[in-house]
């Protein structure tokens, strides 16, 4: 049988993005990184989500190939990893709370705080910004001062 060439996935903004975190379970992990404050694996694997451990460690390794996260050794246990959004996966909040407000109109059980879409809608720069710090202090207080490197 013959093989045949993979299709070339440069230049498409849509592949580009989906090959990142088009998986359901990339996702919902940056979703929890960017939006809920985890950062352990014993965090993720107790979301609620139901994602196996296998699942769990190869789409952690996926997300820090693709630049998404960076883990590191916490220093307040030094058994525990920890994995932080990079810049890369903060430049996506605004396309996050965009799909919040969008689900909110369409998701009749949607669990998204009340007035979120409006508050958002109203200001979605000082939303994104603060949400931006509510990551950065979760950051410090898992890592102090190394924090201000990520």
């Amino acid at each position: 049988m013959a093989k045949t060439d993979k299709p070339n996935w440069n230049g498409c903004p849509v592949r580009y993005a989906a090959g990142i975190f088009g998986d359901k379970w990339c996702f919902i992990l940056l979703r929890d990184t960017l939006l809920r404050g985890k950062r352990s694996y014993s965090e993720f694997l107790d979301a609620g989500e139901g994602i196996s451990t296998n699942i769990l460690a190869s789409r952690l390794v996926r997300l820090e190939e693709a630049g998404m996260l960076i883990r590191k050794i916490d220093p307040r246990k030094g058994s525990r990893v920890c994995y932080f959004p990079t810049q890369k996966a903060r430049a996506l909040l605004p396309a996050f709370l965009g799909m919040v407000v969008w689900a909110i109109e369409f998701d009749e059980e949607t669990e998204a705080p009340d007035g979120f879409a409006a508050g958002f809608l109203e200001n979605p720069t000082g939303t994104v910004a603060r949400i931006s710090a509510q990551i950065d202090q979760i950051n410090r207080d898992i890592l102090g001062d190394a924090a201000d490197a990520l």
